[in-house]
């Protein structure tokens, strides 16, 4: 580690801005990343996603050789440190007691801004035990979706693919899969047209595709698990090996979920409505949600306390820019910037002269889990 322990512990008293830290993908996007941030000449291309809050390293075939996805804190001298650095190095102050006492140093959360620019490959994710039984993980990957904005992609509107239309069995999948009929298993998923304002919790298992011209905030489990029935996006051609996370066929097909919600039911199920916690905070991923993780909208005007004081979370400012205050200082926020809140950081609050909003994202409670 580049720090000492002390600086560490010291560290651990304050909110802490986080670097930008895009990921490589096989998909095209992320201009709308680039937009949000106010930086010149936005451009979609490789590099489609920004992992705002990992401890998780990203799984890119042909480029294991190179280290994606940790986030890394800008300190107040310039240098840049991993924040899983810090987390390892001082589990407790960043953490919590509890957290530690369940999850060890890891953060058990992964926080994205994601922007696409063609349709992600069809795909699941494992549930814990899978990941227990398969992959040597504690973690599966359930995650969430919170769509910030949507543009149009070669005249194509934006939309999601998210669930069965009707029931489908694992022989069916596996030949569709077997043959890469691409086609066949786009009909077998409900077409669901994409707006602002969207919230959807996709369950480990259900299969989905967030289609072109989609920018979100994704908050998810702490894993890049994923089995992707479509070996190839645009230019991209994944092995098998990649595509079925090391797999056979036959194992890698029991990620997906046979028999959940289909047609409607299954938009509806993964559908969520906002819940007001009060006139500046709002639920947007609640623990009846999901055991997971939570995700909470605030929004700042004037001087806002911090009600989580003594949790560990993260943000992402998604519009207009402010502070957060400190007994001794304070951290300046502007639109794009992410953050850091240690469980030890003995800041106040919000402050905004002319509104800022901002996503709260929350590892799980222990007992949640």
């Amino acid at each position: 580690m580049d720090i000492t322990l002390a600086e560490a512990r010291s560290l651990a008293q304050r909110p802490l801005k986080l670097t930008a830290n895009r990921v490589w993908r096989i998909y095209q996007g992320g201009a709308l990343i680039h937009e949000l941030r106010g930086e010149p000449n936005p451009q979609d291309g490789s590099f489609p996603e920004d992992w705002t809050t990992s401890d998780t390293q990203a799984l890119n075939e042909g480029r294991e050789h190179i280290v994606e996805g940790l986030s890394r804190v800008q300190l107040a001298d310039g240098r840049t440190v991993p924040l899983r650095d810090l987390l390892q190095a001082a589990p407790e102050p960043y953490l919590g007691r509890e957290h530690v006492r369940r999850y060890g140093s890891k953060l058990a959360l992964l926080v994205k801004l994601l922007d696409s620019a063609e349709r992600l490959q069809i795909q699941a994710h494992p549930t814990p035990e899978f990941s227990r039984r398969h992959l040597n993980d504690t973690f599966g990957k359930t995650e969430s979706w919170l769509v910030l904005g949507t543009r149009p992609i070669a005249g194509v509107e934006p939309y999601i693919l998210l669930g069965f239309r009707e029931p489908v069995d694992k022989p069916t999948l596996g030949d569709l899969i077997a043959r890469q009929d691409v086609a066949g298993m786009e009909q077998m998923l409900n077409r669901v047209p994409a707006r602002p304002g969207q919230l959807y919790i996709l369950r480990a298992g259900v299969p989905h595709a967030i289609g072109p011209g989609v920018f979100m905030v994704e908050v998810q489990e702490p894993t890049d698990w994923v089995v992707s029935a479509e070996f190839q996006v645009g230019q991209v051609v994944l092995s098998e090996k990649a595509a079925l996370m090391g797999l056979d066929l036959d194992t890698a097909l029991d990620v997906f979920e046979y028999d959940g919600a289909v047609g409607t039911e299954a938009v509806a199920a993964a559908s969520l409505a906002r819940r007001p916690l009060s006139d500046a905070e709002t639920v947007v991923v609640g623990s009846e949600d999901t055991p997971c993780f939570r995700a909470h909208e605030l929004r700042v005007r004037g001087d806002l306390p911090d009600r989580h004081r003594g949790e560990v979370y993260s943000g992402i400012v998604v519009q207009g820019s402010g502070e957060m205050v400190g007994p001794a200082d304070s951290l300046s926020l502007q639109q794009g910037d992410s953050f850091f809140v240690p469980a030890g950081s003995q800041h106040e609050g919000y402050r905004s002269d002319d509104g800022m909003k901002v996503i709260l994202s929350f590892p799980p409670t222990p007992a949640a889990r």
